[in-house]
C-alpha cells in the first residue's frame, strides 16, 4: 500500500509540475506554447479533429487525471481509515490471529 500511495504521489507531482511548466510558458510571449502529448479516446482519431481540437482534449484529460489521482488518494486514505477503525473492534487476541491469517504464517494454537 505504501509503494501505491508514493506511486501516486510522484505521477501527481510530476502532472503538478508539467501544468505548472505549461501555464508559465503560456505567460511568456516569446515562447510559442509547448504542444501536448497523451493518448485520445477510443475512436477519436477517426472523426477528424484538428489539431486545436487535440491539444484541448490532451489539456482536459491532464486536468482530470489531476482530479482523478487526488480522489483516488483520499478513498485510500479513507479505506485506511476504515481498516483502522475496525480492527480496533477486535480483541487483542484477534487482532494477533487476524495479522497471522494475513501474513500466511500458519496461526498459533492457543
Amino acid at each position: 500500500m505504501t509503494r501505491l500511495h508514493f506511486g501516486v504521489a510522484v505521477l501527481s507531482v510530476a502532472l503538478l509540475g508539467a501544468v505548472y511548466q505549461e501555464k508559465n510558458k503560456e505567460s511568456r510571449s516569446e515562447d510559442p506554447p509547448a504542444k501536448l502529448k497523451g493518448q485520445l479516446p477510443p475512436y477519436f482519431k477517426k472523426v477528424g479533429l484538428s489539431e486545436e481540437q487535440i491539444q484541448k482534449i490532451y489539456k482536459i484529460r491532464a486536468d482530470y487525471k489531476i482530479k482523478m489521482d487526488e480522489l483516488k488518494k483520499k478513498l485510500e486514505q479513507t479505506k485506511a481509515e476504515e481498516k483502522e477503525l475496525m480492527e480496533k473492534v477486535l480483541t487483542p487476541t484477534q487482532l494477533k490471529k487476524l495479522r497471522e491469517l494475513r501474513s500466511g504464517e500458519k496461526p498459533s494454537d492457543k
